[in-house]
């Protein structure tokens, strides 16, 4: 049996038809969601709250009190 194929337009391709008559999948937003995932990743390896709040403020998820509360959880028990 193949595995998923290295090229991302082929592998979004494929999901596509893999998907004919379900839900429909939205290539761009879900690459958009993947690389937005990555970046706040890469942000949980900063040193500092301070350094963390800039990082995920350049995502913009940083400006709804409630989301900003979430990721600052999710980075105290990373940095643990």
């Amino acid at each position: 049996m193949l595995g998923e194929p290295e090229n991302p337009d082929l592998r979004d391709v494929m999901r596509e038809e893999k998907s004919r008559g379900k839900r429909r999948v939205d290539a761009a937003e879900r690459r958009r969601r993947q690389d937005l995932l990555r970046a706040f990743r890469d942000a949980l390896d900063a040193r500092t709250e301070r350094e963390f709040l800039d990082a995920i403020k350049q995502l913009g998820l940083g400006d709804d009190p409630l989301r900003r509360e979430n990721a600052l959880k999710i980075w105290r028990s990373f940095s643990r």
